[in-house]
């Protein structure tokens, strides 16, 4: 497993918490820029109606250590996924910052 969905280390809720709103608003800044794909399909993968990204994810959280991960057989295209996975790397990274 590579580890570059990695979302928090650490063990207080709130800051925990803090992380997983920034990175919910950065799927929804990926979601917008790929709306048209969305946009022209219906969700599988949960209540009828417009597709959404939060749909093709999920979290999951171990000893002080949140992580995000695509739901299995999931069909977002390779370039989304990358987008997510750079967006967890980018908060990782600046969680890295300013803690130091």
């Amino acid at each position: 497993m590579l580890y570059n969905n990695i979302l928090y280390i650490g063990d207080e809720p709130r800051a925990c918490l803090s992380v997983i709103e920034d990175f919910n608003n950065r799927l929804q800044e990926i979601e917008l820029k790929h709306k048209e794909w969305f946009t022209n399909r219906n969700a599988t993968n949960g209540p009828t109606g417009q597709d959404k990204l939060q749909r093709h994810i999920h979290y999951h959280f171990e000893g002080g250590i949140a992580v995000f991960k695509f739901k299995e057989d999931d069909d977002l295209p390779l370039q989304i996924r990358k987008e997510c996975l750079v967006a967890c790397q980018n908060l990782a990274e600046e969680q890295l910052y300013y803690a130091s």
